[in-house]
Order: structure tokens, then C-alpha cells, then sequence
């Protein structure tokens, strides 16, 4: 189970226009997406998670508050997998029903392959 505040987190790094993207490890917030991109941000992330030990940390991906969502979504792939469990990530989580997934199929198989979780998280608006 992904707790709340783990996408709570990524919201509100949205409600400052930083970006999409949060990795949170046993509820501490351990990097925030910039200009550099989610993939960046994981590799970025990757030493923290390390260091933390016990069970790796969760990307989270979620809207900016003033974003326009008919252009411009959060958006994992296949990708986004590898690098997660490149990093050592535990997991994925994105907005249910507001995000892009690039290939669920794909995502689905590799995540399983991997040992990842990726799951939708309701929002609150």
C-alpha cells in the first residue's frame, strides 16, 4: 500500500510549478523533479535510496495544480520501469485516472519482472 502522503508529496510540489515528479523513502521526501526530468531525478535519487536501506522508495507522479491536463499529463512507460528498478526503486505511483501510461501491457509485464509495484492513487482535489 502506498501511503498518502507519498502522492500528497508530489501534489504538492505541483501547487509551486516544480514539476511532476517526487521519490519518497519511509515517508521523507528524498528528491524533487526539475527541468532535469524524471529519468534524471531517479539516477539523481539512486545513491539516497542506498544509503536509506530497507525496501527502496516510490516515485510518484502526479499533476501540477495549474496544468493544462489536455496537453500535458504526467506520463510513465516502460522506461520509467527500468530506470525505477535501475534506482532501486519499491515502486510507482501516479494519479489514478490521471496520468499517461505508455504501453500498460509493457509496464505491467516489466514491473512484475522487476519486483515493482506501480498502482493509481486517487487524488484529492
Amino acid at each position: 500500500m502506498v501511503a498518502p502522503e507519498t502522492l500528497a508529496a508530489s501534489l504538492a510540489a505541483g501547487t509551486l510549478d516544480i514539476d511532476q515528479g517526487v521519490i519518497v523513502q519511509k515517508g521523507r521526501v528524498i528528491g524533487v523533479e526539475a527541468a532535469e526530468g524524471t529519468d534524471a531525478l531517479m539516477e539523481r535519487c539512486a545513491p539516497l535510496l542506498a544509503e536509506g536501506g530497507g525496501g527502496g522508495g516510490v516515485l510518484a507522479e502526479a499533476r501540477r495544480s495549474e496544468q493544462d491536463t489536455r496537453v500535458d499529463l504526467p506520463t510513465i512507460g516502460p522506461r520509467t520501469v527500468a530506470n525505477a528498478a535501475r534506482a532501486g526503486l519499491a515502486g510507482i505511483a501516479v494519479g489514478a485516472g490521471r496520468a499517461l501510461d505508455i504501453d500498460a501491457d509493457t509496464v505491467a509485464r516489466e514491473a512484475d519482472a522487476a519486483g515493482l509495484f506501480v498502482v493509481g492513487v486517487e487524488e484529492s482535489e
